[in-house]
């Protein structure tokens, strides 16, 4: 390449350089004397309350934001619109309170008030001049889990107790208005199909359908399964009658039933007569009829699926 050349490319690529050095030049004087200048803008705040009482708690219906106009220079509202202001509020600081509720009065002149804005320019108007906090009683109380669950066990197997969570309840906390509506809490739902074997696993409690403002300890239970052998087991029951009418004698057939139900191995031995009692009631029997349903009033919390080989006992009137 010639010297001429080489000249000519080097005066071309400085103009170059100059051209785009007064082009950023130029571009970040225009914005300064765009952002110079006063602007009318109107904003929206967010409000925060501070040192609530400790047997209170935040009520959702509280003024939370307010909007203003402000006007400043462009560098000022610029800083507004990268962060949102957050206007601080002390409960001490309140002008009235009633019945769990405080006010607070905005004067939009306050030196206080572009302070807690952080702003130098000017207010010009405000939404409200009042702002309003609601307090709600700050309620505690402790609830039962309830186990959404749907357990198959594998052919010979079953639970004694079944699922046991641990532990049985929580401590829930909150306006006492959404608390005293809550009787129970649920789980994540469990599906165990084929069960053969002790299980154990966490569990998160369902938070989706309580509100925010609702506090639960502890979030998650465990649950567990003890798992045996099952097997088939009988019993033969005498049958006791009730409400038999004073000078009434009668005679049922037959006298016993059996009682037949599921249980451990290890709970086999365990189970007798005396654990069962079934009864019919005579004040229930129809007069068109010479039979009386049978009940199964009592039973070992041990044994599952339990039934009676007949639901009905035949009675005779003695005269």
């Amino acid at each position: 390449m010639t010297s001429r050349i080489k000249n000519k490319f080097s005066f071309k690529k400085n103009n170059a350089k100059v051209f785009l050095f007064f082009l950023i030049f130029t571009s970040m004087l225009w914005l300064l004397i765009q952002f110079s200048k006063n602007y009318t803008k109107e904003v929206e705040v967010g409000v925060h309350y501070t040192n609530l009482p400790q047997d209170k708690i935040f009520n959702d219906e509280s003024d939370q934001t307010l909007r203003m106009v402000l006007n400043g220079n462009g560098f000022r509202l610029m800083n507004h619109d990268w962060k949102k202001p957050i206007l601080q509020f002390n409960v001490d600081d309140a002008v009235y309170s009633s019945d769990d509720q405080y006010y607070f009065h905005i004067d939009k002149e306050s030196a206080i008030l572009k302070k807690k804005l952080d702003f130098e320019g000017r207010v010009l108007s405000i939404h409200k001049d009042t702002l309003r906090l609601k307090l709600d009683v700050n309620l505690e109380k402790k609830i039962p889990i309830r186990i959404k669950q749907d357990i198959l066990y594998a052919i010979g197997y079953g639970s004694d107790k079944g699922l046991v969570a641990s532990p049985d309840s929580v401590i829930i906390s909150g306006p006492s208005k959404i608390i005293d509506t809550i009787q129970f809490i649920d789980t994540e739902p469990i599906r165990l199909e084929g069960l053969n074997v002790d299980y154990t696993s966490a569990l998160d409690i369902d938070t989706q359908e309580l509100p925010n403002t609702v506090n639960i300890v502890p979030k998650e239970i465990e649950a567990n399964i003890l798992v045996s052998k099952f097997t088939e087991g009988s019993q033969k029951i005498a049958i006791t009658v009730n409400n038999i009418p004073e000078g009434v004698e009668i005679k049922i057939f037959p006298k016993e039933i059996t009682v037949v139900y599921r249980v451990g191995l290890d709970m086999y031995n365990e189970i007798s007569p005396r654990d069962f009692m079934v009864t019919a009631d005579y004040a229930k029997a129809s007069e068109e009829s010479s039979y009386m349903t049978l009940e199964l009033t009592d039973k070992p919390t041990s044994i599952h699926d339990v039934r009676l080989q007949e639901k009905q006992v035949q009675f005779v009137v003695l005269k």
